[in-house]
């Protein structure tokens, strides 16, 4: 069965898989470490260039005019002194925000704006300085912490924005931090959100991919336990199959169960060759023991006959004739089972003509009525609507239906229904014999049809044996359902004759 085209094959879900994990993933870190990666380094590295001058030369201009105050009255001067330092720069620098920090009185004073202008009210002027210290907040500690100068990456409410913070020292004491800002460029933001976006969009594809791996491990290795243990069960049962499964796996399924059919078809044939030669062996073996055991018995019997006739005629025997006519019932006993050794050893079918099995029937069960009323059983006799017309033996075909009544009547003791249906399908007509009796045994079923096979008291185990061999000499066949408590069906068939054969056979 060719792969459907809406259910790619394994191998190529494998490797769609294995390219949506790799290719993916590489492209997006190629983007960021030749692309994406280097804009912004470029970007930050100059900013940062700029910046760093900035500050840099601030504070050392703060501190060189500190230096010139009376150590008492730097504090107060340091505010005045960096208010007219840094107003000609944040001039000169349009989008450039200087800050400094006072932490000995925790004031912060603000030059220029990002990307804000206009004048302010104080209380929004004061809010604004707030604000700017929150943003600038982690660079402020840093550098009191380290004493050392920091460059950071920072965010506003809106954008992004880069700082140079540097320590403002009087007599080796940092007594405030100086900074300088600027926005990023446009291009940075918006480079920076693309790649969020993307990572975002290749954390999910990846996701996906890893979940879609999985769920194909997953059904592979449930496809492939199916398979080994469906092997396991093909060991010792030809008859299981496997379920049918999708793409390359259910090719690999039908080939196994084409396989398992194909060995069960070839181990049913052999095992019929070699019943068939078990059957022939046997048949020429009871033919020679019935044979021997006919010669012996026919003179016994002769012997018992005179004996019986001269007990009659003596008076003071008579008590003797008892035994004789023991002898004689075991003789007419073993008689009917050398005849029944011979039918199975030496199948005849007789005269073959044609008849219809309808009619057959017919008569056959008028003839059975009384006993199935005595025995409190119920007949339910379905012909065809059409004549059932076959070539056969009708007193050997009598003999199967009879042996197959009398069974279906001995597995019913307390009585109950008998069902027989004829059947015309296609070429073949049927016979199905249903009763509701006890059913055989799923152990026994297998071995009805071998010889001497029995569980009756009494029996001989052949009855079924020569009913098959009857039925196979009739081109025909015979098989059986049965559920132990629920009864049992056997069904007949045998090969249609046509109404121009039976004129041929009669002429």
């Amino acid at each position: 069965m060719p792969p459907s085209p809406l259910m790619p094959g394994f191998k190529r879900q494998l490797l769609l898989i294995v390219t949506i994990l790799l290719i993916v993933p590489v492209l997006v870190m190629l983007y960021d470490v030749y692309f994406a990666s280097k804009t912004d380094d470029i970007l930050i590295v100059n900013l940062e260039k700029k910046l760093t001058g900035i500050a840099g030369g601030l504070g050392i201009q703060i501190e060189e005019q500190l230096s010139r105050e009376p150590p008492e009255k730097r504090m107060e001067a340091l505010a005045v002194i960096f208010d007219q330092a840094a107003g000609p720069v944040a001039q000169a620098n349009s989008g450039v925000r200087l800050g400094l920090y006072i932490p000995g009185n925790d004031q912060i004073i603000i030059h220029g704006f990002l990307h804000e202008f206009g004048k302010r009210l104080p209380e929004e002027k004061k809010e604004r300085e707030q604000r700017i210290y929150q943003e600038a907040l982690k660079g402020i500690a840093a550098v009191m912490k380290s004493g050392e100068p920091i460059t950071r990456l920072g965010r506003t409410w809106d954008d992004q924005f880069l700082e140079h913070l540097v320590p403002v020292r009087s007599d080796s004491r940092i007594i405030a931090v100086l900074w300088a800002e600027e926005r990023m460029h446009p291009l940075f933001a918006r480079s920076t959100k693309i790649r969020l976006f993307i990572r975002y969009i290749t954390l999910t594809v990846f996701s996906f991919g890893v979940l879609a791996s999985l769920l194909t491990i997953t059904s592979l290795v449930r496809q492939v336990r199916t398979i080994k243990n469906g092997l396991l069960e093909l060991e010792h049962n030809f008859a299981f199959r496997l379920p049918e499964m999708s793409g390359e796996m259910g090719q690999i399924t039908g080939a196994i169960n084409t396989l398992a059919a194909g060995l069960a078809e070839r181990e049913q044939t052999i095992e019929q060759l070699r019943r068939s030669e078990n059957l022939i062996a046997l048949g020429k073996l009871v033919t020679h023991i019935a044979h021997e055991l006919r010669n012996p018995v026919s003179i016994i019997q002769a012997v018992s006959e005179v004996l019986a006739s001269r007990l009659k005629n003596s008076p003071e025997l008579k008590g003797y004739a008892e035994y004789v006519t023991k002898i004689q019932e075991q003789i007419e006993r073993h008689n009917r089972l050398v005849g029944e050794l011979l039918d199975f050893g030496r199948p005849d079918p007789g005269l073959i003509a044609p008849l219809n099995l309808n009619e057959l029937i017919s008569a056959l069960l008028e003839d059975c009525a009384l006993l199935l009323q005595q025995k409190k059983i119920a007949l339910e006799f379905a012909p065809s609507a059409e004549p059932l017309l076959i070539q056969g033996n009708q007193e050997k075909l009598k003999q199967v239906l009879i042996n197959l009544l009398l069974n279906a009547v001995q597995a019913m003791p307390q009585g109950g229904s008998l069902t027989v249906r004829t059947e015309a399908v296609n070429h073949t007509a049927r016979v199905l014999i249903r009763d509701t009796g006890v059913g055989i045994s799923k152990e026994d079923l297998p071995q009805i049809f071998t010889p001497f096979y029995t569980k009756k008291a009494g029996g001989s185990g052949l009855g079924l044996a020569i009913s098959q061999r009857i039925v196979q000499i009739h081109g025909g066949s015979i098989s059986v359902e049965s559920e132990p408590g629920a009864g049992t069906t056997f069904t007949l068939s045998f090969p249609r004759s046509q109404p121009e054969e039976e004129n041929k056979t009669l002429s």
